[in-house]
């Protein structure tokens, strides 16, 4: 063996020797353990026993690693650099840090709700937990040691949000939970448009309170919320139209709401609006029954930018249908006509009257208008007449299942919406106007004239009110 290889052997023996003996001092602070003092003035000793002298006080709250232990001693490292050692009894080991979510958290002796209170803790306050059982927290305070439910913690590193917002349930059947957990247990059941009010988020979930002011936590995935900050104002474009208990047409009816009243916006489900009943509380109305605005200025401009050519049928020497009570056809499109006008811009649509007097017009002309304004949709208005006096409702007629069918299809439930007479539904209709218009067009018949009951209907205001905020709501959904 070389001289090299006898001076190796010999270093790494006396290395091992050296070790046996002497045990390097940091060997165990990659695994510290950290600790809560729970005791006022607790002293700190330059050994481990009552034996060594106490030359530092410790107070209850405060946090320290552990350096070594040594039968009921603890070695900590103190402040400042020193160490010290104290009775392991007066210290507690502790996991993490939580936020308290609650204001006037009990805290109890034992980990059920049936333990002594022993002290309250305020929402927002920093705690230590050492332990934790069947949904309970061991926590250390700065004032005492006790037990509080799991579900009014937050780590350090997940802390609550703190929301204060209505809510509704988005889910057919949502499960509330103890806490923030799939395998916490279920204290409440909450079901489609339920109204809930928000707490507190954290992470996906949030905690809520439920109407009968039972508290748990639900998937934020669920609920809807509406943020205070929204200012919006709805108003109702038909008459008799009902304000429901839940967003769905199974809810109660709470209200009826008529044409042109305005109601504040406080959120929205799906297609329908939460809003306030001026002393009735909250009430849901479908969305395609009314316009929305922000904070009670102009309504919405859906329509901006789009060029709109309304036909007012017949004119002139034409004077169309009659009724028994000589309303003449051609005055009554004129009527509608102007009408739509005026909805239309509101929304911010161009629009061209094929005529706005009482003058003839031919088939052709019509049509013309149509390309010379490169119109985005083409209505022509019409009221019907039948042989059969019993005849009565509304049609929408189509030509170009293409360019024609998606136009008449946005008007079909704006039309059965309309309770003063029926709706017939959406045809093929093979008339000049729409089959010699090859941009989008329909031609509507709006009524029966020869219907005595019919045509004194149609003749309202009120009834010119719903056909033309009708037509106006399907041709926002329709460029929508």
């Amino acid at each position: 063996m070389s001289r090299l290889h006898i001076r190796l052997v010999v270093s790494f023996l006396l290395v091992s020797i050296i070790f046996s003996f002497f045990p390097p001092v940091f060997q165990g602070r990659a695994k510290a353990d950290k600790v809560i003092v729970q005791g006022d003035h607790l002293n700190v000793r330059t050994g481990p026993g009552t034996s060594y002298r106490a030359f530092a006080k410790l107070d209850q709250g405060e946090t320290y690693y552990v350096l070594d232990k040594k039968g009921s001693w603890v070695k900590l490292r103190l402040n400042h650099g020193e160490t010290g050692w104290v009775a392991k009894q007066y210290v507690i080991g502790v996991r993490k840090k939580a936020v308290v979510t609650a204001d006037r958290l009990r805290v109890r002796s034992i980990p059920s709700s049936h333990g002594n209170i022993i002290g309250y803790l305020v929402q927002g306050q920093t705690v230590h937990i050492a332990e934790t059982e069947d949904g309970w927290a061991k926590i250390v305070a700065p004032s005492f040691v006790g037990w509080v439910s799991l579900a009014y913690l937050a780590s350090d590193g997940q802390q609550e949000t703190e929301m204060r917002r209505i809510g509704w349930v988005t889910a057919d059947s949502l499960n509330v939970r103890a806490r923030p957990s799939l395998q916490a247990e279920r204290v409440e059941k909450v079901t489609y448009g339920q109204q809930v009010q928000i707490m507190l988020k954290r992470g996906e979930w949030y905690q809520i309170t439920t109407e009968d002011e039972k508290i748990g936590w639900v998937s934020s995935d669920y609920i809807s919320i509406v943020s205070p900050a929204t200012s919006q104002w709805l108003t109702v474009l038909y008459d008799d139209v009902n304000i429901r208990s839940a967003p769905s047409l199974d809810g109660n009816v709470k209200a009826t709401a008529r044409y042109g009243e305005r109601y504040r916006v406080l959120g929205k489900i799906g297609n329908w609006y939460g809003i306030e009943i001026p002393g009735r509380g909250i009430g849901y109305i479908a969305g395609w029954l009314v316009s929305v605005s922000a904070d009670g200025k102009s309504e919405s401009k859906t329509l901006k930018g789009k060029t709109v050519v309304i036909d007012a049928g017949h004119g002139g020497k034409d004077s169309g249908a009659r009724s028994v009570n000589g309303t003449m056809e051609k005055t009554l499109t004129l009527r509608t006509a102007k009408l739509l006008k005026e909805k239309l811009e509101r929304y911010g649509a161009n629009v061209v009257l094929t005529r706005s007097t009482d003058r003839y017009l031919s088939l052709p002309e019509r049509v013309q208008t149509a390309y010379r304004y490169q119109a985005d949709a083409f209505i022509s208005i019409h009221y019907d007449s039948s042989k059969d006096q019993n005849a009565k409702g509304m049609t929408v007629y189509y030509y170009d299942m293409f360019s024609d069918y998606l136009l008449a299809l946005s008007l079909e439930h704006p039309f059965s919406r309309i309770m003063s007479i029926p709706f017939r539904g959406v045809s093929f209709g093979d008339y000049h106007v729409i089959r010699e218009n090859k941009l989008p067009s329909v031609l509507v018949e709006l009524g029966y004239l020869s219907n005595p009951t019919e045509a004194d209907i149609i003749a309202t205001d009120r009834y010119q009110q719903e056909v033309t905020n009708a037509i106006a709501n399907g041709l926002r959904n329709y460029f929508g």
